[in-house]
């Protein structure tokens, strides 16, 4: 294969995942490919304008669909995957190495450090980080055959501030919790049997982001004495009213941090927010399905079932 030691992601949509890439893409030897790992292999992103929606369609997107008999990258499909072929397999793995190339964009791949671009050669050399959002945690069952070398990575995050974002966005409740329940089910059962499958909490995340980041790379094998300073990309939250606020600059535009101020960037109580502002009736949904998985993954359910039902 192409790409060597590949870092995966698996998050939630809404779920805080860009910080995580950005940690990450804060060393000088990790890029990532075109996008969310769905994005590589679909058109919609930034990178696809005329042609490129084109060539993305009739040689991406379909022959990969036609070879397995599914949308294999299709975030929404939330269940185990067809078995892949060995030479899709490969024409996979090339796809997401030429996407590195592709991605050189200020919040991509443009800057290996503050105002130091890449070199063509510089990208060729780096780890590959992808991230899968929802049911592409089900796509572990081939990249783990595909690359024994990788190492991946489970954010997952208190359900009911993911489910204030899709319930606000008219998405169904119960079927949110449904995905919910399935994707952290298979993240513990991914965690049991890998060693190099590892849960990490969006909680830890925000509210020590330095600690965080040093138990990241040393669970990857990066060296953080490479890393001068911490790139993260601005991008909307929730505050206490429900209002989406910017905290600095325009979307997604790219600022580098002293590691000891990441805080100044990184809020703590977006979590808080999102959960006062849902609906006690959806509270009581999402945990009568979802809330034994949040419960294994150390969540204390209790009061909040109790604010729920009062």
């Amino acid at each position: 294969m192409l790409n060597k030691r590949p870092i995966f992601l698996n998050a939630f949509s809404r779920g805080g995942s860009n910080i995580l890439v950005n940690l990450f893409l804060s060393h000088p030897d990790v890029c990532i490919s075109a996008g969310e790992t769905h994005k590589v292999f679909k058109p919609g992103t930034r990178f696809d304008q005329g042609w490129m929606r084109i060539k993305k369609r009739l040689f991406y997107d379909y022959p990969i669909r036609m070879a397995i008999g599914e949308d294999y990258f299709w975030p929404n499909l939330v269940r185990p995957r067809k078995q892949v072929p060995n030479y899709v397999r490969k024409y996979i793995d090339r796809l997401l190495f030429d996407g590195r190339f592709i991605a050189r964009i200020q919040s991509h791949n443009l800057y290996k450090s503050e105002g130091v671009k890449y070199t063509d050669e510089d990208l060729a050399k780096c780890r590959l980080l992808t991230k899968g959002l929802n049911g592409l945690v089900f796509t572990v069952d081939m990249f783990k055959e595909m690359y024994p070398d990788a190492v991946y990575f489970a954010l997952v995050r208190n359900g009911l501030a993911v489910c204030e974002g899709r319930a606000r966005r008219g998405h169904s409740v119960s079927k949110f919790a449904g995905h919910y329940q399935t994707i952290v089910e298979k993240m513990l059962e991914y965690s049991e049997s890998m060693p190099n499958y590892h849960i990490v909490k969006y909680e830890d995340m925000v509210s020590k982001p330095l600690e965080f980041m040093k138990m990241l790379y040393q669970k990857a094998d990066l060296d953080i004495n490479q890393v001068n300073k911490v790139r993260l990309e601005s991008k909307a939250t929730i505050d206490k009213k429900g209002n989406h606020v910017l905290n600095k600059g325009y979307d997604r535009q790219v600022f580098w941090y002293e590691p000891d101020n990441l805080q100044d960037h990184i809020k703590p109580n977006i979590n808080e927010n999102q959960i006062k502002l849902l609906a006690p009736e959806n509270r009581e949904i999402f945990l009568n399905i979802a809330g034994d998985s949040m419960n294994r993954l150390g969540y204390d359910t209790t009061p909040l079932v109790q604010t729920s039902t009062t």
